[in-house]
């Protein structure tokens, strides 16, 4: 074992030094005295891409209901959407911020945390307000994505833990006091909300 633990790390200290004795002629300009063989290679900057245009509204509007409808392609393609946004990419201009389940806990007992189904939920109620405006957002589109919300907290109540600490019979218990907690939630938000 020894001579194998030996021999990577010894292949991967030859990588290193390679690739450190590469960065420098490649960094460098080309006609810079960057040789580091019989050629010197040069590195071109690749031109920026141009900035694509924002989308308008009747496409914003388009998007913002497929990121908030039931089902899995919906709840992916946001958490797709969130992951872009959170390298930086942001092509319909929406709105991620979010107050997570309000005052609300976002972690219940039994393992369940609701953090990414109010964020969800949050998503929907600020982006449509925004687009459409509160009352058009109130008429056509606050119950279904109350019911996303509820869909997507009952989906994390239905969730199967690995590791789980808890017996069969207490698991149990725990999930109906999770599906309990989200049928609060969503009768708060189709009062309040």
């Amino acid at each position: 074992m020894n001579k194998v633990q030996s021999a990577l790390g010894g292949i991967v200290l030859a990588g290193v030094v390679g690739f450190t004795s590469v960065v420098p002629a490649a960094a460098a300009p080309a006609g810079e005295g960057a040789s580091t063989g019989p050629s010197t290679t040069a590195v071109v900057a690749a031109p920026m891409a141009a900035k694509a245009p924002m989308a308008g509204k009747a496409d914003r509007v388009k998007r913002l209901g497929k990121l908030t409808v039931k089902g899995q392609a919906s709840l992916d393609a946001w958490f797709a959407g969130l992951g872009q946004y959170r390298q930086g990419k942001n092509p319909y201009a929406f709105d991620w911020s979010t107050d997570g389940c309000s005052k609300a806990p976002e972690k219940i007992p039994g393992g369940y945390d609701f953090t990414f189904p109010c964020h969800r939920h949050d998503f929907g109620y600020r982006n449509y307000k925004s687009l459409v405006g509160v009352s058009k957002f109130r008429s056509q589109h606050k119950k279904r994505i109350d019911g996303v919300f509820l869909q997507d907290m009952k989906q994390v109540c239905g969730r199967f833990f690995w590791a789980d600490p808890l017996t069969p019979a207490a698991r149990k218990k725990a999930k109906a006091s999770c599906l309990k907690t989200a049928d609060k939630y969503y009768a708060t938000v189709r009062a309040l909300g």
